[in-house]
């Protein structure tokens, strides 16, 4: 199997992110791709305006587009509340999924560019294939800033940010261009980021 990890806040899940799975399996013949919602992001832990079974529900709703794309609890809340690292749910993926190497990893320009910057940042490029996800605004950046050297750019250009959606939830705004109606519907069902 052809195995790809896609993580985030997904606060919430747009058509963004499931165009940058979707055109990241069309791309490189992928099996799955397992996007994995955060529980407690490291680099923003108090962020997520939306809990983590809420997060994860949403991403599951999503997921039902295409037989390919799974919701994943690789990253759920531990019970001491401490992040999860890439590093760590890149080695519990390892242990615990049968796939074809390499383990692929789809991230956004914009995190890509950071990727030196995480913990273990070496050990994360040694163990996985970026594919590299574009933005409207963001390029990609040159050989020498990243310690990432497996990196394959993959297009992608719907405009959606979860930011947006929560502006326009606030706002009374419509989300149907942003989100499939399922997501859509969770939301306004729930009353999530209205406050």
């Amino acid at each position: 199997m052809r195995l790809a990890l896609f993580g985030g806040t997904f606060d919430p899940i747009h058509s963004g992110h499931l165009e940058a799975a979707i055109s990241a399996a069309d791309a490189h013949a992928l099996d799955r791709v397992l996007l994995v919602p955060s529980g407690v992001p490291p680099h923003k832990p108090d962020a997520c305006r939306a809990g983590y079974e809420h997060r994860f529900r949403m991403v599951e709703l999503a997921c039902a587009s295409d037989p390919r794309l799974a919701a994943s609890r690789l990253e759920e809340p531990r019970p001491d509340g401490k992040p999860h690292y890439s590093v760590d749910t890149i080695r519990r993926a390892r242990q615990a999924l049968a796939f074809e190497p390499p383990l692929r990893f789809v991230i956004g320009t914009d995190a890509f560019a950071e990727v030196c910057l995480w913990r273990d940042a070496e050990n994360v490029a040694a163990a996985v294939e970026f594919l590299v996800v574009g933005r409207p605004g963001c390029e990609l950046p040159a050989t020498g800033e990243t310690v990432a050297t497996r990196r394959i750019f993959v297009p992608c250009a719907h405009p959606a940010s979860s930011r947006t959606m929560r502006h326009r939830v606030k706002i009374g705004g419509t989300l149907a261009d942003l989100a499939p109606p399922a997501v859509c519907e969770y939301i306004w069902e729930r009353g999530l980021y209205r406050g």
